[in-house]
Formats: structure tokens, C-alpha cells, sequence
């Protein structure tokens, strides 16, 4: 169902070419659990949600295997893994990046923070200086 469910993200509902060999086996697996042809619909209609739940966060990585499918044709699991280990690698180096520019923003604001406050503190130790003079 995670084959359909790609597609239908990637393509629109408007579904051009079903995956007739997934649906087979799909329904052949829902038969060990139904018993009946609407317990059939249901328990597909029910992975079919499912599916798409489970890989609706991760849409940016299903358009570039899309893209990699349509360049090369096929895909092992090795294959795919190593994809899906490198994408992720990116996202997380992508994300300490822009961790690491935030936390660079706040030390320059703290510095700058903390020279206005030297500043301020100087300007009130010279102005209290002459008049302890008195």
C-alpha cells in the first residue's frame, strides 16, 4: 500500500496507472484477516490511510527517489538505503547548521547585550564620581 500511497502523493489522486501487482498482493495478504469483501475494502481503505500517515513527513525524500527511479529504472534495497541514509544525513547536517547560525546570532546579540551594559556602567561610575568629590 506504501507504493500506492507514494504514487498518490506524488502524482495526485488522479490515479493514471494502478499498481495492479501491489493491489494483488495487498489483497491477498487481507484475505488471512477478512472474511468478507467489505472486511477486505475496509482493512485496505484502513492501510491505505495508514500508508500515506506514514509518509506524508517525508515527501521530500519520496520526490528524490522518484526522481532516482525515473533516471536509473530500478532500485535494490541496498540501494535505497544508502539513499535514505544520505538524505537523512543531509537534513540533520542541514539542521545543525542552522542550529549553530541561531546560537552564533544570540552570542553576538549577548556581546553586544553586555558591551551596552559596560558602556552604561561607565557612563554611571563618571557621573557619580564627581559627586562624591562634593
Amino acid at each position: 500500500m506504501a507504493g500506492k500511497a507514494a504514487e498518490s502523493m506524488l502524482l495526485g489522486d488522479g490515479d493514471p496507472q494502478s499498481p495492479v501487482d501491489d493491489l494483488r498482493q495487498a489483497r491477498k495478504l487481507a484475505l488471512l484477516f477478512c472474511k468478507t469483501e467489505e472486511g477486505i475494502e475496509s482493512l485496505l481503505e484502513h492501510c491505505d490511510v495508514a500508508a500515506r500517515d506514514l509518509l506524508m513527513p517525508y515527501g521530500d525524500l519520496l520526490m528524490a527517489l522518484s526522481i532516482l527511479l525515473r533516471i536509473k529504472r530500478t532500485l535494490d534495497g541496498a540501494e535505497i538505503d544508502k539513499i535514505i541514509g544520505e538524505f537523512e544525513a543531509q537534513k540533520a547536517l542541514a539542521v545543525e547548521h542552522r542550529r549553530r547560525e541561531n546560537w552564533r546570532k544570540r552570542e553576538l546579540v549577548a556581546e553586544r547585550f553586555r558591551a551596552e551594559c559596560d558602556h552604561a556602567n561607565a557612563i554611571a561610575s563618571s557621573q557619580s564620581a564627581p559627586d562624591r568629590m562634593q
